[in-house]
């Protein structure tokens, strides 16, 4: 699996995570709006994921070519950066604008598999949340089955106890009926993974369905607590 998925779902806590199926399905905002509006927390953010591994015939364009192709059709613009280590080598173009932050990724293994990427994080609420899913969506369906993940992010005043953190997580998967997979309680944060009806795709984990993930931690920096809701998992350092 490729570093910046693993590195994201490592940091999460929660495993190790196989995709189900070769396609995504795109996630399902109306249920994790509302397990995240059960939380009662302040919107602070989103993070948006989407990937495509490309058919062998599209993989050996090169890196620069796929990346810039990627810059014309979302009008994100900046420079190349090129980067490699142990396996793998890729290019990325960043941009910051407006309160979002995009990333561009063309990546390559050693294997030949070839993989598009498109990061987008936005910082002011959930302003520009529809839009940012609509780009990700449209510009990656053309390059083949689509895997995507979002998170939605927000803040509760105050610190909690580990049980009024694991109260928050419970009232967001009550509210979408899911039935919880995998927690993990420390007295640094409490993540729990679980499965809803109400959002019609998954992912597996430890061999059971996962499409929805709650996160509760306190952050130092912001002095408050801060809340995760993603699909089919958080992919956000908490």
């Amino acid at each position: 699996m490729r570093n910046w998925i693993r590195n994201g779902l490592w940091m999460a806590g929660i495993g190790c995570v196989l995709w189900a199926g070769a396609s995504v399905r795109a996630a399902v905002i109306s249920p994790v709006m509302t397990a995240f509006h059960a939380t009662q927390a302040r919107p602070a953010g989103f993070s948006i994921n989407g990937w495509v591994e490309l058919s062998s015939s599209s993989g050996s364009r090169s890196l620069r070519n796929i990346v810039q192709q990627l810059s014309r059709q979302t009008n994100i613009r900046g420079v190349v950066d090129f980067a490699q280590g142990i396996g793998y080598q890729k290019a990325v173009i960043r941009q910051k604008v407006a309160g979002f932050s995009s990333e561009l990724i063309a990546e390559r293994l050693a294997s030949g598999a070839t993989y598009v990427v498109i990061d987008r994080v936005g910082t002011q609420s959930f302003d520009g949340l529809d839009e940012s899913l609509g780009l990700v969506r449209h510009v990656l369906r053309d390059y083949g089955p689509l895997h995507l993940s979002v998170t939605l992010q927000g803040t509760l005043p105050g610190r909690l106890s580990t049980a009024q953190e694991k109260q928050v997580v419970d009232q967001a998967l009550r509210s979408i009926a899911a039935k919880s997979v995998n927690g993990i309680t420390t007295t640094h944060y409490v993540s729990v993974a679980g499965d809803s009806g109400f959002i019609h795709s998954h992912d597996v984990l430890q061999g059971h369905p996962v499409n929805i993930q709650v996160a509760v931690s306190y952050n130092t920096y912001l002095h408050a607590e801060q809340v995760d809701v993603g699909t089919p998992l958080v992919t956000v350092t908490y």
